[in-house]
């Protein structure tokens, strides 16, 4: 699958319903799903028993017993696979949709989403903004504008919103990701898979790597390995979007490689532009 058609994989939305569905995010996720209302929604992360990130979603609370998650198609067919016997526990179902998604510009700020029915069918969900955009999830007969995919695609590389693929299911950390500086962890919450290394990195450690921008003038693949003049890993390659002659990334990095030549170890194509996308002070509470 070339670079271009696995970034630009169409997210999904799937539906998961039952009584036990919030307490089985809570569980299995990163983010806090305790006492949500219908509109509230979350960012969050699954992780493996190493703290290993295995998919990350986009949640928002329908009713008591329906949540919508947006994901990457082909890692939220794995996850599925992976939460059989977590929902069979929770007596929860997990079952894709064919609903469309799409994103635009917006400064409006909303606490919940906005959620539309039609003859008491659910027809749509209004997510307001987020780093600059808003998403709109609508069933198939419901008329939207844009180019879903690539508006999304866009707007999430623009926000440094990292996202897992299926060539990276559990290779990064959430902190690799920037996750634990855009909400995706909760580090209040308590236990869910994972959390005991996520929390004492965050707490006892400074993270390795961390996200940064960055452009190219080749194409590059999701878990493309980069490395340094002297040939060594200093990171990898997490989401390619190419754009006219370019490719933007957002690419994972040991920070200190950003200020020296860096490249993609399979073509030696250099990789240039290299911005972090986290401020001058790590805010991790290890020691420095």
């Amino acid at each position: 699958m070339s670079a271009d058609a696995d970034f630009n994989q169409p997210d999904v939305i799937m539906r998961l319903t039952g009584q036990g569905g919030a307490e089985l995010l809570h569980g299995q996720t990163t983010a806090n799903f305790k006492q949500l209302v219908p509109g509230e929604h979350r960012y969050a992360a699954f992780c493996n028993p190493k703290g290993r990130v295995l998919a990350d979603i986009r949640a928002v609370m329908i009713s008591d017993e329906l949540i919508l998650l947006r994901g990457r198609l082909p890692v939220m067919h794995q996850l599925a696979e992976h939460l059989k016997p977590f929902l069979m526990f929770a007596r929860a179902q997990l079952a894709q949709t064919d609903w469309q998604i799409v994103a635009c510009q917006s400064t409006e700020t909303a606490e919940l989403a906005t959620i539309e029915y039609d003859q008491d069918q659910l027809a749509s969900v209004l997510l307001p903004a987020s780093d600059g955009y808003q998403e709109q999830w609508a069933a198939r007969q419901v008329q939207l504008e844009g180019n879903g995919a690539r508006d999304l695609a866009w707007y999430e590389l623009s926000a440094a919103r990292a996202r897992v693929e299926k060539h990276t299911i559990g290779q990064y950390l959430p902190q690799d990701l920037n996750f634990d500086l855009n909400e995706t962890v909760n580090f209040a919450k308590g236990c869910y898979t994972g959390q005991e290394i996520v929390a004492r990195l965050h707490y006892r450690g400074t993270p390795k790597r961390r996200l940064h921008r960055a452009l190219s003038n080749v194409t590059a693949s999701p878990g493309e390995i980069l490395i340094n003049n002297s040939d060594q890993a200093v990171g990898s390659v997490v989401n390619p979007l190419p754009q006219g002659e370019s490719t933007h990334l957002l690419i994972e990095l040991v920070p200190e490689a950003a200020s020296g030549p860096v490249v993609l170890r399979s073509s030696g194509a250099a990789v240039t532009s290299v911005v972090r996308c986290h401020g001058e002070q790590d805010q991790s509470t290890g020691p420095r």
